[in-house]
């Protein structure tokens, strides 16, 4: 089975971007002063979604390079190279 790590850590970028498009667009409202208490809740809940998608985010990037070292390491041990 193929390695998805990079795959899976540039769809949740992904995911980051869409949540900052939507909160940039509503921050524009709010700054005209044209969100009410429930859009200001919408507006929070999403900053809230996106620090959070950008920590998973994170995470993944992480662990793609941990797991692209450890490809490398051991590709690198059966063709004799040093480790």
């Amino acid at each position: 089975m193929a390695d998805r790590s990079d795959a899976v850590a540039d769809e949740l970028w992904q995911r980051v971007r869409g949540f900052a498009e939507r909160i940039a667009a509503m921050e524009e409202l709010e700054a005209l002063g044209e969100l009410d208490e429930h859009g200001q809740a919408r507006l929070d809940a999403l900053r809230v979604r996106c620090a959070r998608a950008a920590d998973r985010a994170g995470l993944a990037d992480a662990l793609a390079d941990r797991l692209a070292d450890l490809r490398g390491r051991s590709g690198r041990a059966r063709s004799g190279g040093q480790p």
